[in-house]
């Protein structure tokens, strides 16, 4: 077990090298992902591990570390197991609103004037004291943060899962920020090689989901964490060609080739991701994550919204499979990670899961 997580921007790595070597040369174990990521595992589910494993969480608060994704992920992580946060800022950069969100009302060491060792024995002597008294130093008075999702009973079953929509997950204390970072770290942890090129960021998916709530779907376990997900979006002609190609990434995905889903009308659809955590993987939460998203697609076929064809960059083997069962078929690489699936959905593919949703199956034919 390591003491400490270290947080950074690679912007800063000389500081949080550092960082790094003081804080060891006093007898306070570190965990750095440069060093300390576990070969050939995944490098997102190495490091929330290590968050896990940790008994303080330090972040190198600067104007890179606010800008990054990757940082605010592992916040999020750390906030999640309720290990303790120690923001260390080493610039005058204002505070991002994403740190903000989670840090806001949490005490700081700042590390603005030189010589920086200074600062990191303060931060030395912090620690000490923390472990000494088992509790904050009164000099410093830390805030542990609490965690974003109130946790169900004791009682509950963890495993058990059922699926909710956005508006549920706001009654139980999440917000479109919170949920858009636990979808980027849940698909960091499933997807072994994603890069934000085909994940995009938390922020970029943000605004979907409470401007298009429908279009993305959860599947939650008995604790009111989220386990597995699905999420649509409507490509224009020219994006759904890109996409066909290989050359669309989901980082370059935006209002601008993109159609709101709410009007009766042919779209062009896209699956960015149907994405299950690995120990949740079993046939009863398939069929939740693939029943949940066939009658959303018959609720929009009620009202006139139907979709032309279907294609999504497929990340996993257990994904392909998936996707094949929905009539899908391969199509070419991605042009930086994964494999673009398509099918015809006008008319629809004939699969027998399509039986199972008759409503779905006439709506498409009386639309020929």
């Amino acid at each position: 077990m390591h003491d400490i997580f270290i947080s950074y921007s690679h912007k800063d790595s000389r500081i949080a090298t550092t960082v790094l070597s003081i804080l060891e040369q006093n007898g306070i174990k570190c965990w750095i992902d440069y060093r300390d990521a576990e070969v050939g595992e995944s490098y997102a589910a190495s490091i929330v591990r290590a968050i896990k494993g940790c008994k303080y969480f330090v972040v190198l608060m600067s104007s890179a570390s606010g800008a990054s994704g990757h940082v605010l992920n592992e916040i999020n992580s750390a906030v999640k197991a309720c290990v303790t946060v120690i923001p260390f800022k080493i610039d005058d950069a204002e505070i991002s609103d994403g740190m903000e969100y989670y840090l806001g009302k949490t005490h700081w060491l700042e590390a603005l004037t030189p010589p920086l060792e200074e600062h990191i024995q303060k931060l030395v002597n912090i620690i000490r004291q923390y472990d000494d008294k088992g509790a904050p130093s009164p000099a410093f008075p830390m805030v542990t943060v609490k965690p974003l999702v109130p946790v169900a009973s004791a009682a509950a079953n963890k495993n058990e899962c059922r699926m909710m929509r956005f508006e549920d997950l706001l009654s139980l204390g999440y917000t479109a920020a919170g949920i858009a970072m636990q979808l980027v770290e849940n698909d960091y942890i499933t997807c072994n090689g994603i890069g934000e090129d085909n994940e995009g960021t938390a922020e970029q998916w943000e605004g979907y989901l409470q401007d298009n709530s429908d279009t993305f779907q959860y599947l939650v376990n008995g604790e009111n964490k989220i386990v597995g997900d699905w999420s649509i979006v409507a490509l224009t002609d020219e994006a759904f060609e890109k996409a066909m190609k290989g050359e669309l990434l989901e980082k370059d995905i935006g209002m601008e080739n993109t159609r709101m889903i709410c009007f009766p009308d042919v779209y062009n659809g896209y699956l960015l991701a149907i994405c299950l955590l690995p120990e949740y993987r079993n046939m009863k939460n398939y069929n939740l994550l693939i029943d949940s998203f066939l009658k959303q697609l018959e609720e929009y076929s009620e009202n006139g919204i139907f979709f032309r064809a279907w294609c999504m960059n497929v990340f996993g083997k257990e994904i392909e499979g998936l996707v094949r069962s929905l009539g899908m078929k391969y199509v070419c690489d991605n042009a930086v990670f994964g494999k673009i699936y398509h099918c015809d959905f006008m008319p629809l593919p004939g699969v027998p899961l399509l039986k199972k949703y008759p409503k779905l199956v006439e709506n498409y034919a009386n639309q020929q």
